[in-house]
């Protein structure tokens, strides 16, 4: 049973330089706190459905002003001040002290890693040193290009591209954070 359905958590944001976590209202509970619940529903809620469409297309800037204010969320580290990162609800931190760890979770974010789940499974393995790191990205690594080679040609040409553009970013974004990772012993 999903946890996540008969409770409000709070969102897990880190601020990567400070090694600090601090949790967050979630966006239900700060667009209710604004008044801006009900338009947010119709925008986002079941956002493929010809109701959701039609409100953002005639709602243009209401749009675009709940996208900024929720969707494109951005907190600040009341510590240094620098924007955090929205690590979801299942985000457990390391402790301060363990430098390595910290360098890895920031990796996994930058590589496109959630932090989120319906509650029931988890978020599934999380490396904690060097060795696991790399194995995770190249594993990582390894699943993105083979979605790309067995990629389903029935796709329509703009799907298409957008599906190979979207895994060749990954693959990008894994092949940085594996030349990172040698020089994670530098660091600690």
């Amino acid at each position: 049973m999903c946890r996540y359905a008969f409770k409000t958590y709070k969102i897990h944001f880190a601020c990567f330089d400070c090694r600090k976590t601090f949790k967050k209202e979630p966006i239900e509970d700060l667009a209710i706190q604004n008044g801006d619940w009900k338009d947010y529903k119709k925008a986002f809620w079941n956002y493929n459905s010809k109701e959701a469409k039609q409100f953002r297309n005639q709602n243009p800037e209401r749009f675009e002003y709940l996208t900024e204010k929720y969707r494109n969320r951005k907190e600040k580290c009341p510590e240094c001040g620098n924007l955090m990162a929205d690590l979801g609800l299942d985000f457990k931190a390391p402790k301060k002290e363990k430098i390595e760890e910290w360098e890895i979770i920031r990796g996994l974010f930058k590589s496109g890693k959630a932090f989120y789940s319906c509650g029931c499974e988890g978020i599934g393995f999380v490396p904690k040193n060097k060795k696991d790191y790399e194995k995770y990205l190249l594993d990582k690594r390894n699943y993105y290009l083979l979605r790309l080679e067995e990629r389903d040609v029935t796709l329509n040409k703009e799907s298409l591209t957008g599906y190979i553009n979207r895994f060749k970013e990954l693959i990008k974004l894994i092949d940085s954070e594996l030349d990172k990772t040698k020089t994670f012993t530098n660091i600690v």
